[in-house]
């Protein structure tokens, strides 16, 4: 979610003055209808979440493809600062099901099996920066080079058409906001409440923009947002947040991606001025606003693409559950 800094500062400047005021103990026992989302969090703090991702695919109304992920994802504060977190998220990589990678063929890459990313937040959780991000754009790139070269042994002819499919995401992690926008989208979701404050009994509506993970302009969205909800004892709510992606600025990023993978040729490009793409998001966020975890996220992007009149359509869902200890 893209926020409005000015508006965050002055966020934070009317949180850490409430919170001067009020103790902690009385916080989830004020007969409020707000809800202010602050990271209380402390070094070495430390949780594991099971990340869940299921992708499914259809051409002309039949399922063509159904594929599912799950790992671990871990969570650590490894510094803390009066205006900052610092976090390492670490999971490991499944190339199995990710890029297809035959069993015999998984040890030549698992120098690459765990990614670990550091990042900073401000002190009342929100997401600032990468901090490591030139580090996970070398090991990223050496890792499709080698995963090319994997894939490639029993076919050598299909290593320029992997090459040329690899090409965006080369280009994606060729830079910090990229990563940012594509490696960390669990990390976003993880902190899209923090560093601010809702009113539980209105529905929120609002434009907002999404980062052009390809570079280039945003992409334009309308957003909703309401409390399905909310239990002050406990420190628990449930949100409900529906976006709509701008149809055409999506088919503009897409035009874009085509076009550094070189496949766009006269005909595909006469094709693409009748298209139709639609990106519609239905997210719910479980949480324990204090002490700014999440217990539990669901996401799920659905994708409509019409061209040259055949029609298709895919869903990504991502859960992402925290497991608790015994």
């Amino acid at each position: 979610m893209t926020k409005n800094r000015n508006t965050l500062v002055a966020m934070r400047l009317v949180l850490k003055t409430f919170f001067l005021l009020i103790s902690l103990q009385l916080l989830g026992q004020t007969d409020t209808t707000n809800v202010s989302f602050v990271a209380y969090w402390s070094i070495g703090d430390s949780y594991d979440f099971k990340i869940s991702k299921v992708k499914k695919q259809w051409k002309e109304g039949k399922l063509v493809k159904d594929e599912n992920q799950s790992y671990i994802a871990n969570f650590t504060v490894i510094d803390s600062t009066e205006n900052s977190y610092t976090i390492n998220w670490s999971y490991e990589n499944d190339f199995k099901n990710t890029y297809n990678i035959p069993d015999q063929l998984l040890d030549k890459l698992s120098k690459y099996r765990l990614t670990e990313i550091q990042y900073k937040t401000s002190e009342v959780g929100d997401f600032i920066e990468i901090l490591n991000w030139k580090e996970v754009s070398e090991i990223m790139n050496k890792m499709f080079v080698d995963i090319i070269n994997v894939k490639s042994l029993d076919d050598p002819k299909s290593k320029d058409n992997l090459e040329k499919a690899m090409e965006p995401f080369k280009q994606i992690y060729s830079s910090k906001e990229g990563i940012e926008q594509l490696v960390m989208k669990e990390i976003h979701y993880f902190h899209f409440p923090m560093g601010l404050e809702f009113d539980t009994t209105e529905t929120l509506t609002y434009e907002d923009q999404i980062p052009n993970m390809f570079g280039g302009d945003p992409i334009k969205a309308n957003a909703k947002m309401y409390f399905e909800e909310i239990d002050f004892e406990e420190n628990f709510c449930i949100i409900k947040h529906t976006m709509e992606l701008d149809p055409d600025d999506t088919l503009n990023m897409l035009n874009q991606v085509f076009k550094s993978m070189n496949l766009k040729d006269g005909e595909f490009e006469k094709a693409f001025e009748t298209a139709v793409f639609k990106i519609n998001d239905s997210n719910t966020f479980e949480y324990y606003f204090y002490p700014g975890i999440p217990h539990k996220i669901e996401t799920l992007r659905e994708t409509e693409l019409t061209i040259n009149g055949e029609k298709g359509k895919r869903s990504d869902k991502i859960t992402i559950e925290l497991l608790y200890q015994d």
